[in-house]
């Protein structure tokens, strides 16, 4: 593991975005949406940390320096220190915030000795002037540490081979990140690497779902990440300017259009495609639109227009759009997307085209696709993102109060009001409910939900159980119930109101 530390403070010195540092010079940090994502030494011994917000940090470190983040500029900037680093070794990945892996063994046996190895890493980076921290080991996760340990220190760490487990053995749950993980371990009494790693796979499992065994493997020193080959040695970055500047999503596409096919053609004589990309627009009064694209397979060219045209309906430069920035962020070879031989792989292009044409002519909130969720309420269960957007990220359970399968065949977005009454033609309440003190007769379902929205008698019902949110306030109760028509429910009770959320038939 390399790392250049506070790198985004690094490229903001070099670009002019803050004065020079040292000794003499102001404490400086790199700031987004009104929060601190990164700070040099001498912010941080004023007391500044990344995610503290801006008007706390300038309370801590009057004489402190701001920049706004430039992740496109930090990109490409580190590609130097990308190509620095491939002269001495043949494969290296960068991972952001001014770090990248490498696999040693090759390289170690070259120079003779990883020290060796590390001393010509050095050499190939004096030229930038980079204080750099490296990290040897086994696996990625203690390599990451033993970085860590290095840059502290001023020097390089070297975790002997087979020793991942021990060097990470006495270091805090902390390190595995700031996640909910290290704070349940350290009220079970679990604060070292060392005693997480003793504890049984299926206890882990059962407690912490996957999130947790992945953790679990890197305390035991067996991360198995590689080291991937991205292929992106060279600078390879879309810069357009417009002067003047254009106001529409037509004039965007008839701009850049011809640009883009010549990019995308460029990437494939070098046998490469792009599978993810960032897009920047910036406005003439200095607005800035940021945002990742991906989809299934690989961007063409008019998918990367598309995908400009969109971004500027959807964002609010304030102005006229006068410059364009396109780079990817991950490099793929082509053969990776070649058809199988006898066809499949991935998704049929007959049904990936149409799905672009019918996006194309809608829009793009108007094609959405599935994918599983974490949640308690139905309707967290199952995301739905525009094609061709990256895919939330699925929260990691456990979700106490969530509805076991089967689940219903029919969620509300959002969930659909209802009639639940009692003998008397009165509300039914949860609270009645839960003491058993009364028991729904009627039951009204939504005008959307069923064929008939008239009242319906109640077969049958369970519940309530409550589900307690933060953000939904008091208590959420849910029912379940079948009517007269051999329709079943799930029912929400919250704000005194009763909703659908969902129907099994």
């Amino acid at each position: 593991m390399l790392r250049v530390p506070d790198w985004p403070v690094v490229v903001a010195r070099q670009t002019g975005a803050l004065p020079a540092g040292g000794a003499s010079g102001a404490p400086g940090a790199v700031v987004h949406a009104l929060r601190i994502v990164a700070c040099d030494e001498g912010a941080r011994a004023d007391g500044v940390r990344p995610g503290m917000r801006v008007r706390d940090a300038q309370a801590a470190s009057p004489m402190l320096a701001l920049a706004p983040a430039d992740p496109v500029g930090e990109a490409l900037a580190f590609e130097r220190v990308l190509r620095a680093v491939l002269a001495v070794v043949p494969v290296a990945e960068p991972i952001g915030d001014g770090g990248l892996v490498l696999r040693m063994r090759g390289a170690s046996r070259f120079y003779g000795s990883e020290p060796r190895a590390l001393e010509a890493l050095r050499e190939a980076l004096a030229p930038l002037g980079l204080q750099v921290a490296l990290g040897v080991a086994d696996d990625r996760f203690a390599a990451e540490l033993a970085a860590a340990a290095g840059g502290a220190s001023g020097g390089a760490a070297i975790v002997p081979p087979g020793g991942s487990a021990a060097f990470l053995a006495g270091l805090p749950v902390s390190v595995l990140g700031d996640g909910e993980l290290p704070g349940m371990l350290h009220r079970l009494g679990v604060h070292t690497l060392g005693g997480f790693a003793q504890l049984p796979e299926a206890s882990v499992r059962d407690r912490f779902g996957e999130a947790g065994l992945v953790a679990l493997a890197r305390a035991r020193g067996l991360d198995d990440r590689g080291v991937d080959d991205p292929g992106i040695g060279e600078e390879r970055v879309l810069r357009l300017e417009f002067e003047p500047g254009i106001e529409g999503t037509a004039e965007l596409a008839l701009a850049v259009r011809e640009p883009v096919e010549r990019f995308v053609r460029q990437l494939a004589e070098a046998r490469l495609v792009c599978s993810e990309i960032r897009i920047v627009l910036r406005g003439e009064e200095g607005r800035i639109s940021e945002r990742l694209w991906r989809q299934p397979g690989f961007l063409r060219a008019p998918d990367i227009v598309d995908r400009m045209r969109w971004q500027l309906a959807e964002s609010d430069l304030g102005s006229a759009l006068v410059e364009v920035q396109a780079l990817p962020e991950r490099l793929d070879q082509d053969a990776e997307h070649m058809p199988g031989l006898w066809g499949g792989g991935g998704i049929d292009d007959r049904a990936k085209h149409a799905l672009e044409r019918l996006q194309g002519m809608l829009g793009r909130e108007a094609v959405l696709t599935a994918a599983p969720g974490g949640g308690r309420l139905l309707a967290e269960r199952g995301v739905l993102t525009p094609w061709g957007d990256a895919p939330a990220v699925r929260a990691q359970g456990p979700w106490p109060g969530a509805l076991p399968p089967p689940r219903p065949a029919t969620v509300f977005r959002p969930p659909l009001p209802v009639r639940l009454l009692g003998e008397a033609g009165e509300p039914v309440e949860a609270a009645v409910l839960d003491a058993r003190e009364g028991a729904p007769v009627r039951f009204a379902p939504p005008a959307s939900g069923a064929p008939s929205s008239g009242p319906r008698r109640v077969v049958a019902w369970a519940g309530p159980w409550p589900i307690r949110r933060r953000e939904l306030g008091d208590v959420v109760h849910r029912i379940q119930l079948l009517d007269g028509e051999g329709d079943a429910w799930v029912l929400l009770h919250a704000d005194g109101a009763w909703l659908a959320e969902g129907c099994y038939t």
